[in-house]
């Protein structure tokens, strides 16, 4: 017992030594302060895991599958995909982007009534895309590309400037907000809401800034019609900032005075409101089909005509750029009431259309393989205009190129009168810097090299189709006696 009572006595004294002793206080201090680094790692490799799991795909389900172990090559392609997804999502961010090669080479043969075109150029175009899903309901995107201040209808820049420096700058910027999975608001700089990329309304690298509401309506019976997409766009172009139009004369031209505004008035910013209607369906058999209702409301529309001309950018579209810039937007081909004026022969653009696009996924079976493939027609009237007011557009397309080997033909046919369509937003490419008044035939071929790689050909014959007729305030850049303009695309595009 006695033993039992001096070990205890020593056991205690030790402990209020310990309690006292300033080399052991700052040991347990240390220790505390290595305990809680070992907390915050362990916090911070929680907040890691998270982020890491809003990046990779997360499985529906879990099954568990009996399976043999895979060939060391199909390890290293897994493993490589997986470096590659991370490596593309840094912090939730998406990086992605491309390059692309183009041979370009136009020709027109000139005669008494039309201009000669000989243009023979190589170009390249460089995109970066970054996307962040901010939450499950806010993603941001942005877009970086080359190209000309001076021409909103390409992203494309020419060899040549000798060693200068090309522009690389916004191309799109927007943030979209999902409420729902049938609901989407976007608001900043972004594709048109019915863009197609069909070049019949609008060109591939054209964007709008603005507004964008998308609601998807699903409905619950029938193949027939199986969803309806409500689509509204609604886009600013100009910011004139002019109170009071003055008069025009010979020593203070007024550029707004010659694009028809009444002097002493306002004048308003041009806009364009485009509401419409996507339905789309299953009709049996791989069959599937797609109607598109919409209806462009131009208002202001002659300050583009304005742009256009050499006096009209100052106005217009140095102040918004801060900078200026060495010319007009580009030319119209729209019918004008002066040659080279600053006012459409059309009162107005209001242009309703319909699409109509059938397609199936087992279109056609070519040498072991089945191809994808579309019909598509399209038709609009300017509603506003008198005459030479319609556009139409038939297009076929078999093949898609998804990975090497892989094919797509296509071949369109269209007209676009000289008062249905504003020019400076419609394809210049299918109407070589025309984008209406033209008859156009178009062919392409595309063909995947690699993964990342694919060659594509486009080929345009084009008419002009109309001439310019004083009696009716009708001049147009091309007349229909100029001979016909033939375009060749060579490109390789890269992705990655």
């Amino acid at each position: 017992m006695n033993i039992v009572f001096v070990t205890l006595a020593l056991s205690i004294g030790l402990v209020m030594a310990a309690e006292t002793d300033p080399e052991i206080l700052l040991l347990k201090k240390q220790l505390g302060e290595q305990q809680k680094q070992i907390d915050e790692l362990r916090d911070m490799l929680k907040l890691q895991q998270m982020q890491l799991a809003r990046v990779l795909p997360v499985p529906e389900a879990k099954v568990e599958v009996a399976v043999a172990a895979p060939a060391p090559a199909a390890e290293l392609k897994t493993l490589s995909s997986d470096v590659e997804k991370i490596g593309r999502n840094l912090g939730g961010f998406a990086f992605s982007g491309d390059f692309r090669y183009r041979l370009d080479l136009q020709n027109r043969h000139a005669n008494a009534l039309g201009s000669g075109l000989q243009n023979d150029r190589n170009r390249y175009r460089v995109r970066l895309n970054v996307d962040k899903q901010i939450n499950p309901q806010f993603k941001f995107h942005l877009q970086l590309s080359t190209g000309s201040y001076i021409n909103q209808l390409t992203n494309d820049q020419d060899f040549g400037a000798f060693g200068v420096k090309v522009p690389f700058s916004i191309a799109e910027a927007s943030v979209s907000y999902s409420p729902t999975k049938n609901i989407t608001l976007s608001v900043g700089r972004m594709r048109e809401a019915f863009f197609d990329d069909t070049r019949f309304i609008w060109d591939d690298d054209i964007r709008f800034s603005g507004f964008e509401q998308k609601i998807r309506l699903p409905f619950s019976a029938g193949k027939l019609f199986k969803s309806i997409e409500l689509r509204a766009g609604e886009y600013v172009l100009t910011n004139p900032n002019t109170l009071i139009v003055p008069p025009d004369s010979a020593t203070t031209p007024s550029p707004y005075a010659r694009a028809g505004f009444p002097v002493g008035t306002r004048v308003g910013a041009t806009n364009l409101f485009h509401p419409g209607a996507v339905i789309s369906g299953d009709l049996g058999a791989g069959w599937m089909h797609q109607i598109i209702f919409d209806t462009q409301v131009w208002r202001n529309p002659n300050q583009i005509a304005l742009a256009s001309t050499s006096f009209g950018p100052n106005g217009l579209i140095n102040g918004p750029l801060g900078l200026t810039i060495s010319g007009p937007i580009g030319a119209s081909a729209n019918g004008l009431t002066t040659p080279g004026g600053a006012m459409f022969t059309a009162k107005d653009f209001t242009i309703p259309r319909i699409d109509y696009r059938l397609n199936r996924t087992n279109f056609l079976k070519l040498g072991g393989k089945t191809l994808p493939g579309y019909f598509e027609l399209q038709v609009s009237r300017n509603t506003s205009a008198a005459f030479l007011r319609d556009a139409v557009m038939g297009l076929v397309s078999v093949g898609a190129v998804r990975k090497p080997g892989d094919g797509r033909f296509l071949y369109s046919y269209s007209i676009k009168d000289a008062n249905a369509l504003i020019a400076q937003f419609t394809d210049d490419d299918m109407g070589n810097g025309a984008g209406v008044n033209s008859a156009v035939h178009h062919f392409r071929f595309d063909v995947g090299l690699t993964r990342f790689l694919s060659w594509q050909n486009l080929f345009f014959v084009l008419n002009p189709r109309r001439g310019s007729n004083p009696s009716q305030q009708f001049y147009v850049l091309l007349p229909r006696e100029a001979n016909t303009t033939y375009r060749f695309l060579s490109q390789l595009a890269f992705t990655f």
